[in-house]
């Protein structure tokens, strides 16, 4: 198959912060190889505010009403199309040229099999109908389905674009998101795609958020900057106790959401800091040192002594958690940003669906099963198209 010199694609994000859209317009170029090239053109990003946010979040929850699911599903894929459009307002890129738009959607329910629960299940809303009708361009979605189907977690995704874009012939690496929930992929000196690990290690912001909202009434959903972390001191009978979370003692492959590190869980942790007395300042560097330490744990347990840390995410943004996050780890180098490899943080994830949905339409398994526990290796997505093939046009 011909492939254009310059092909792109779109990428969207709504991660399980529900802070709104990251969306990427890439340009990919194929290679001999089966890892094609990808390099941002140009990215957006559309905040949720209150009223969208929290019709989101009120939807994560077992007994959500299927009519408000259904509601939100619709109207996301509409706030996912404004997104599109807007971005493309801005670019010189012709919509033409765009091959496919790769949709992640919003997380709701992520309940993959375990030995009590065989049959597993994820669901993702934001309408891939109504996004390709808003846009006029094809699109993937539901990335995970299939990796459940097959008896995987259906997470972590992202790895697979970790090795194609950051894997070294040098030095042994660590890819780490920090988004609500936090991730790791270890890249190995010279690994090949079936010799890397990935896993989700825990919380990240998504606990440090709901803490912030409930501790100050709602008027603020993070600690800019970990400004008020900063003012604190760490309980450090509480950060033990945390850290005894079942989650952390799981052997990979593992991953988690809201499910298990959501609002209920972080208001459990809000009820204890209050009944030992902790201020406002105490109890966010607390929570800050606890997410801290799990992923710094996570990553000490798996990874070789000596490696590049290299961060995505929000999380990255709040020196006092990336701080406590390092010490003590053996980095051969100060930590630093995917931006440095033409990779920005807050929008790595968006590239990363852009690439599994350029992949998809190519043919290429992008799951990983030692990563995912899935049987085998599939092409992960979905596709909803909107356009009529020449080659059918023709034919008509």
């Amino acid at each position: 198959m011909r492939v254009n010199k310059h092909a792109y694609a779109i990428g969207l994000m709504t991660g399980t912060s529900a802070d709104g859209i990251d969306a990427v317009l890439a340009q990919i170029t194929e290679t001999e190889s089966e890892y094609p090239v990808i390099q941002m053109v140009d990215s957006l990003f559309a905040p949720f505010d209150t009223h969208q946010r929290e019709r989101i979040l009120s939807l994560c929850r077992k007994n959500a009403p299927l009519y408000d699911v259904a509601r939100v599903h619709t109207e996301l894929g509409h706030w996912l199309g404004d997104t599109v459009n807007e971005l493309l307002e801005n670019t010189a890129v012709p919509r033409e040229c765009i091959r496919v738009i790769g949709m992640h959607g919003q997380t709701i329910a992520h309940y993959p099999g375990t030995e009590e629960q065989t049959h597993g299940f994820t669901v993702q809303i934001g309408d891939p109908a109504v996004l390709a009708a808003e846009t006029g361009i094809d699109v993937v979605s539901h990335f995970r389905q299939m990796d459940v189907a097959m008896g995987g977690q259906g997470a972590p995704l992202v790895p697979y674009f970790d090795f194609a874009v950051f894997h070294s012939s040098r030095e042994s690496r660590v890819l780490l998101n920090i988004g609500g929930i936090s991730n790791i992929t270890i890249l190995l000196q010279e690994a090949q795609i079936d010799e890397i690990t990935g896993f989700d290690t825990g919380p990240g912001n998504m606990v440090l958020d709901a803490l912030m909202e409930q501790i100050t009434g709602g008027k603020q959903h993070y600690d800019a900057s970990g400004e008020l972390a900063r003012q604190g001191k760490t309980h450090e009978g509480l950060l033990a106790l945390w850290l005894q979370h079942p989650y952390f003692t799981r052997k990979p492959p593992t991953s988690c959401g809201r499910e298990q590190f959501g609002r209920e869980y972080s208001l459990g942790l809000y009820q204890q800091m209050k009944e030992v007395g902790l201020s406002a300042e105490d109890m966010m560097r607390t929570a800050t040192a606890f997410v801290a330490a799990s992923i710094r744990q996570a990553i000490s347990r798996h990874a070789p002594t000596s490696v590049a840390l290299i961060a995505a995410g929000g999380g990255c943004h709040n020196p006092v958690l990336m701080n406590e996050l390092v010490s003590g780890l053996s980095l051969i180098r100060p930590w630093e940003t995917t931006d440095n490899y033409g990779v920005p943080g807050d929008m790595k994830e968006a590239m990363a669906f852009a690439y599994l949905a350029w992949q998809f339409i190519h043919n290429r398994a992008t799951s990983i099963p030692h990563i995912t526990g899935a049987r085998k290796s599939v092409r992960q997505g979905m596709l909803t198209p909107v356009r009529i093939p020449v080659e059918a046009r023709e034919t008509e």
